[in-house]
């Protein structure tokens, strides 16, 4: 399984091809904006499975997949009382190890 990381610093709509190139199997993206309130139709069809956290719409944390892998976002924070991280985002992939 290849899995590709990348602080895109904004504006992921407009450079996910770039990454895509990749064929990654999963993408682990930070300050990305959520796909599902883009208005860039090929950054949302590109984005079909995924998972986001974030604080505004435009700028957050999202890992991507490709279509036939589960994604499955996990709630650690509330068995972490003392998690300090503001963009934390555990999930599950094809409930088989933890990311």
């Amino acid at each position: 399984m290849k899995i590709v990381t990348w602080n895109c610093n904004g504006a992921f709509r407009k450079k996910f091809d770039r990454i895509a190139k990749l064929n990654a199997d999963i993408y682990v993206i930070q300050e990305c904006e959520n796909p599902i309130e883009s208005k860039h139709k090929e950054y949302q069809n590109w984005a079909g499975n995924y998972i986001w956290n974030g604080d505004t719409k435009n700028k957050g944390l999202a890992i991507f997949a490709k279509p036939e892998i589960t994604l499955k976002k996990l709630n650690w924070s509330n068995e972490f009382k003392n998690h300090k991280v503001k963009h934390f985002l555990p999930c599950e992939i094809n409930g088989q190890f933890n990311l």
